[in-house]
């Protein structure tokens, strides 16, 4: 190995009009997390040419405000590793409190099987981390993106968990409908049943950040995360207006809704479920973040 001095390159000026997704996701192919594990293992002082242009790539990125996550291309969540590239919705380590609290519902519930919905599955994580718990678990999992939807089946091949999760490229309407945007393969059965289709339950950690806080949120979830998967409208409800709607009509007498919400949401969801006493939910339960915020909300169908 030569010896060399590491020259690290000056951050540049990157917002969303200069930044190309499809150049970040040929980068990140390139650079695997065998870049890291290859630099890690060097046990002398100095690096040879190749490994100091790998290391100073992986801290361009990071100068660049690149999320960890991304830069590596993949990450841990609860006790699985799925794989992400921009600009898919990073799964955050408090999301796993929602899947720890369904899990321990359907554990308590002692059935056989569970049928489950989740939209806005992003990179799968919540399916793919709930049927990896529990062989009796039955995942559909849609997303409006289908990049979402390729990386979601991707992670799914990746931990053998193809029988237990559908994947469904579709989207849920302000009219509190499911509209299915394109058939992928060994789903075009099940597109048809989204509207009629009754679940155990429904998950969602849906768009709820309102939109005049996108501004203040961080340049790494700013720039290179889909905006979409975070802007919630004006009040943070636009999704989640009508996904209280459509889980009353698929949800099975006794079926729950398990959602991540903002802070100041669980009161309005609370007011909304007394509102309209014929959608027949009933407001169960708030659960605290790890800063013990008001996260996630309980909704139980009742029969």
């Amino acid at each position: 190995a030569t010896s060399s001095t590491i020259s690290l390159p000056a951050a540049v000026r990157h917002d969303e009009s200069y930044y190309d997704y499809r150049q970040t996701d040929l980068h990140l192919r390139e650079q695997k997390l065998s870049v890291i594990i290859d630099i890690c293992n060097v046990r002398s002082d100095t690096l040879n040419t190749s490994q100091i242009k790998k290391l100073e790539s992986l801290c361009e990125c990071r100068l660049s405000r690149m999320p960890v996550q991304y830069i590596i291309g993949e990450w841990d969540f609860r006790d699985i590793t799925v794989k992400l590239v921009p600009p898919i919705f990073i799964p955050r380590p408090e999301t796993e409190i929602l899947v720890d609290f369904v899990l321990k519902r359907l554990n308590s519930s002692q059935v056989d099987s569970c049928e489950i919905l989740e939209i806005g599955c992003g990179s799968g994580a919540i399916s793919l981390a709930l049927s990896h718990a529990s062989k009796k678990i039955k995942c559909t999992a849609i997303d409006e993106s289908p990049h979402a939807c390729d990386l979601t089946m991707i992670n799914r091949s990746k931990l053998n968990l193809t029988e237990q999760i559908t994947v469904i490229h579709a989207t849920l309407k302000s009219d509190a409908s499911i509209e299915v945007l394109s058939n992928l393969n060994g789903a075009s059965d099940n597109c048809r049943d989204l509207n009629s289709k009754l679940f155990d339950y429904v998950i969602s950690n849906p768009p709820y950040v309102p939109t005049k806080k996108i501004p203040e949120l961080q340049p790494e979830i700013r720039i290179y995360e889909d905006l979409r998967a975070l802007d919630g409208g004006d009040d943070g409800l636009k999704v989640i207006k009508p996904l209280l709607k459509y889980a009353a009509k698929v949800l099975k007498p006794g079926g729950r809704l398990f959602m991540e919400v903002d802070p100041t949401h669980p009161e309005y969801i609370q007011y909304f479920t007394n509102k309209y006493p014929d959608l027949k939910l009933h407001y169960e339960h708030t659960y605290k973040d790890f800063c013990n915020n008001d996260r996630f909300v309980e909704v139980l169908k009742v029969v």
